[in-house]
C-alpha cells in the first residue's frame, strides 16, 4: 500500500547550489538551497522575490567600465569610462558632463584592469601601463582631468628644472657606475654610464647620484645622457649609488591605489611589482623618504621566496595587500600609524587574486582567488590572531566564472539586505552576475545568478549608495549597443532595460465645427483612425469621452460616437486629446522590429514588435500614457531532489511521487509550478474575477497544484512567465512512495 509523507522548505536562504551536492542530503544547505536559482533576489526573511529589473537610462557611446563617484550623500555620480573617454551621469543616470577626453589614457582593452581610489573630491585612476589620472569635480557638473604629478621642491631649481618630491629605485645591475662632467649644479652636464642603462625614453626623467637629484634633457647613446645638476653630487665619480624615478613611462606605473592613515599608497609597478610606496601624512603627492620620520613617505618591498605582483590594495582595519600569490597586510596598533621604521608585511594565505577589484563586505574583504573559479573573505580571526581566506562560493561554484566586475551594496530605499554582485566573463557565464546574500551574525549565506534577454549580457556593474546601475550590451537590429541601465529598488519594475510609453495622438486631431451637440462628434487633423474604445478630452472641457464608433467623413476626417453626451458645446478647432490608445510611441533605443513586452500596473500587456515608427498596437484594451514596455527574462527556482528521511532510512534512489505542492506567495499575479517527473504537468495562477477597465490586484497566500507520475529524484519548479510581480515566502510537498 502506497505511504504518504510531508517535506516542507521553510527557506531558499542558501541559494543555488552545486549540482555536485545532490547527494548530500545530510548538509544543512541542501533544505534550505535550490538546484537551480536564476533571476531571484534573495530576502532576509528566507523567501525569494523576483529579481529587481532595470530602467533605460543613457546609450553609452562605445563599451564602457562603470565606477562609482560619491562626492555627498546627495551628490552622486556614475563615472562611465570608455576608450579614451569619460562621461559622467547622475543619480538618475542622466548625462552631466559629455565626452571628456583630455589626459584619458585607458584604452578599452584595459578598462577592467583600472584600479581607482577616491578622497573627498578628486578620484585616482591606476594602470601598470599608463601615467596616473587623477579626475577631481570643480562643480556640481564639472569635471577635471589631469595627470597625476609630484609635488616639486622649487626652492631647489636649475635651467627650469626643479627637485622632485618622487620615489626612486636601482633598476639598473649593481655593477653599472655612472660619472659626470662636472658635480657642481648646472646645466648640459653630461652622464657617462659604465654599462648600457639608457634610452631615448630617458628624456625629461630624473635620475639621482649619490642621493643627489639630476634632471635628463638628452639622450646621446646608451651610455650617454645630458642632464641638469640640480644638488652638487660633491664628486664627479663615478658613482654606483645611483637610482632612477621607481615610476616613468620607461618602468611603468603602479596598478594599485588606495588611501590609508590619511597617506596616499601605490603598490604593484609594472617592472617592480613587489614594491609599495606611501606618501608623507597628509601630503598626498610627496614621496620624498627624507630622513625616516614618523610622517615621512615610504618606500619598501616586500620579500618573499617568490616575486610578488601586488594587484590591490584595500584599507580596512589594517592596510590589506593582495598580490598574485598570496594576501598581506601590515600591521599596526589601533593607537599608532605605520611609520616607514615600523612598517612590516604578514604574509597570511596563499591563494592570490585576479585583477578584478575586492571589496569590503559584512565585515570581510572578499575577492576573487587567481584562477577565477572562487570567491573569498579576507577576514581577521581573533582567535587566531590572523586573516583567514575562506571560499564562500564551495557549495555553488557553479555560478562563478572569472568575475571581472565587483560591486556591493546594503540596501535600499524599500529592502534591507545586503548582496555582493559578481559580474562573471568566463566562457561559459559571461555577462552574467552571481550574487552573494549574506548575514553573517545569522550565518546565512547564499547564491543567485541574474541574467538578462537572450544574447545580451551585463557588462559592468557599480553601486552609489542605494543605487545599483549595470552597462549592459544589446544586440539591436541596428547592431550592438552599450546601455547604462539603472536597477529597480523592489520587483515593482519587472522588465529589463524599461521605459514608459506615451499615448500616440494620431495627428493634430480638432474639433471641426462649432456648436455641435449630442453623443456624436465630427473631428479632423487626424492621420490615422481612430479606434473603438480609445478615449479622449477637448480643450476647456475635462471630461473624458469614449469612442463606441467610428465612421469617416473625408480625409482625415472622422464622425465619432460618444459613451456620453457632450458635456458643452466645443469651439471650433479646440485641441482633442487622446487619453487612451491602442497606438504608444516607444523609446528609439528599441529600433523597429524589435520585440518587446508591455506591462501597466498589475497586467502583463504581451508582447508587440515595434514598427518603423517607433510605435506598439496594444492588441485588447486602449491604456493611457505610461506603458512600461522592455525585454522580459523568466526566474527559476527548482528545489533539490525531494528526499526524506522516514522509519526505514531515507527515501534516495527510491521511485516517488510529489502528489501536491502547496506554495506559499506574496504580492503575485502569475507562477508557473511544474513537477520535474514523468509528466511534467506545468499549472499557472492567473487572477480572473477583476472589473474590466480596472487594474488587477496583487494576491497572496498558499496556492495547492496536484502531480502525476514518479522519479527517483523528483524536484519542484517554480518559474514566472508573465513580467509581474512575484515573491516566494515557502513550499510545502506531499510525497509518494511504496
Amino acid at each position: 500500500m502506497p505511504r504518504k509523507v510531508r517535506q516542507v522548505f521553510t527557506n531558499f536562504s542558501a541559494g543555488e547550489l552545486n549540482p555536485l551536492l545532490n547527494a548530500r542530503t545530510d548538509a544543512k544547505a541542501y533544505f534550505e538551497g535550490a538546484r537551480q536559482c536564476k533571476n531571484w533576489y534573495l530576502l532576509d526573511e528566507g523567501g525569494v522575490m523576483r529579481r529587481p529589473a532595470t530602467q533605460f537610462t543613457a546609450e553609452l557611446p562605445a563599451e564602457s567600465r562603470i565606477i562609482p563617484f560619491i562626492f555627498a550623500e546627495d551628490e552622486v555620480a556614475v563615472f562611465a569610462l570608455s576608450n579614451n573617454r569619460l562621461d559622467v551621469y547622475n543619480s538618475s543616470g542622466t548625462a552631466i558632463a559629455s565626452n571628456i577626453t583630455s589626459n584619458c589614457n585607458w584604452t578599452t582593452a584595459q578598462l577592467f584592469e583600472l584600479s581607482y581610489a577616491q578622497f573627498a573630491d578628486t578620484v585616482f585612476i591606476c594602470h601598470r601601463s599608463n601615467p596616473i589620472v587623477q579626475i577631481k569635480r570643480t562643480g556640481a557638473s564639472t569635471f577635471a582631468v589631469s595627470l597625476y604629478t609630484f609635488e616639486e621642491d622649487d626652492s631647489v631649481s636649475v635651467g627650469g628644472a626643479n627637485k622632485t618630491l618622487q620615489p626612486f629605485y636601482k633598476y639598473a645591475d649593481t655593477a653599472i657606475t655612472v660619472t659626470l662632467s662636472a658635480h657642481a649644479t648646472g646645466t648640459g652636464r653630461t652622464l657617462t654610464a659604465s654599462a648600457s642603462a639608457f634610452s631615448a625614453s630617458y628624456v625629461n626623467t630624473y635620475l639621482t647620484v649619490n642621493s643627489k637629484q639630476v634632471f635628463v634633457t638628452g639622450y646621446t647613446s646608451a651610455t650617454e645622457v645630458t642632464v641638469t645638476v640640480l644638488e652638487d653630487t660633491v664628486s664627479t665619480g663615478p658613482h654606483a649609488d645611483w637610482q632612477e624615478q621607481l615610476i616613468s613611462t620607461v618602468r611603468g606605473f603602479p596598478q594599485a591605489v588606495t588611501f590609508h592613515d590619511n597617506r596616499l599608497w601605490f603598490g604593484g609597478v609594472r617592472d617592480n611589482p613587489s614594491v609599495i610606496i606611501a606618501s608623507e601624512i597628509g601630503g598626498y603627492f610627496s614621496f620624498d623618504l627624507g630622513t625616516g620620520l614618523a610622517n615621512e613617505a615610504i618606500n619598501v618591498n616586500i620579500t618573499a621566496d617568490t616575486v610578488n605582483e601586488i594587484r590591490h590594495l584595500i584599507s580596512g582595519r589594517n592596510l590589506q595587500i593582495f598580490t598574485d600569490s598570496g594576501e598581506y597586510y601590515i600591521p599596526q596598533s589601533n593607537d599608532s600609524a605605520i611609520t616607514p621604521a615600523s612598517i612590516a608585511f604578514l604574509r597570511q594565505t596563499p591563494y592570490g587574486c585576479n585583477r578584478s577589484r575586492p571589496i569590503p563586505f559584512d565585515g570581510a574583504t572578499i575577492f576573487t582567488s587567481k584562477n577565477g573559479k572562487s570567491i573569498r573573505e579576507y577576514v581577521f580571526s581573533d582567535l587566531e590572531q590572523a586573516y583567514k581566506s575562506n571560499s564562500i562560493s564551495v557549495l555553488s561554484s557553479q555560478v562563478i566564472d572569472n568575475p571581472k566586475d565587483i560591486t556591493m551594496m546594503t540596501g535600499n530605499e524599500e529592502r534591507p539586505e545586503q548582496f555582493a554582485f559578481f559580474l562573471n566573463s568566463g566562457t561559459n557565464l559571461d555577462g552574467q552576475i552571481a550574487i552573494f546574500h549574506s548575514i553573517r551574525d545569522e550565518k546565512i549565506a547564499g547564491w543567485t545568478i541574474w541574467n538578462t534577454k537572450t544574447n545580451d549580457k551585463f557588462h559592468s556593474i557599480t553601486s552609489i549608495n542605494e543605487f545599483l546601475f549595470v552597462v549592459t550590451k544589446r544586440i539591436l537590429p541596428s547592431g550592438t549597443k552599450y546601455l547604462l541601465e539603472k536597477f529597480g529598488n523592489d520587483d515593482s519594475i519587472t522588465l529589463d532595460c524599461s521605459t514608459t510609453t506615451t499615448v500616440f495622438q494620431k495627428g493634430t486631431p480638432l474639433v471641426k465645427g462649432g456648436s455641435q451637440t449630442g453623443s456624436s462628434i465630427i473631428i479632423d487633423g487626424i492621420t490615422t483612425a481612430p479606434s473603438i474604445l480609445e478615449t479622449f478630452t477637448i480643450a476647456g472641457n475635462a471630461t473624458e469621452y469614449a469612442i463606441q464608433a467610428v465612421t469617416q467623413l473625408g480625409t482625415n476626417e472622422y464622425r465619432l460616437q460618444l459613451d456620453k453626451d457632450l458635456a458643452a458645446s466645443p469651439t471650433d478647432n479646440a485641441v482633442i486629446t487622446i487619453v487612451k490608445g491602442f497606438i504608444h510611441t516607444v523609446n528609439s533605443i528599441y529600433e523597429p522590429t524589435n520585440v518587446i513586452e508591455a506591462v501597466f500596473g498589475n497586467g502583463a500587456l504581451g508582447s508587440y514588435t515595434v514598427d518603423s515608427n517607433n510605435r506598439i498596437t496594444l492588441n485588447n484594451a486602449p491604456q493611457i500614457t505610461g506603458v512600461r514596455v522592455g525585454y522580459n527574462f523568466t526566474p527559476i527556482l527548482e528545489t533539490m531532489p525531494i528526499d526524506k528521511e522516514i522509519d526505514t532510512g531515507p527515501l534516495t534512489g527510491q521511485p516517488r511521487r510529489i502528489n501536491k505542492a502547496i506554495i506559499d506567495i506574496s504580492g503575485g499575479l502569475d507562477v508557473t509550478m511544474k513537477a520535474a517527473d514523468l509528466t511534467s504537468k506545468e499549472l499557472i495562477i492567473q487572477q480572473a474575477d477583476f472589473t474590466i477597465g480596472s487594474d488587477l490586484s496583487s494576491s497572496g497566500g498558499k496556492k495547492e497544484f496536484t502531480f502525476l507520475g514518479y522519479s527517483k529524484s523528483p524536484t519542484i519548479t517554480i518559474s514566472q512567465d508573465s513580467p509581474l510581480p512575484l515573491k516566494v515566502l515557502g513550499l510545502a510537498m506531499e510525497i509518494q512512495f511504496a
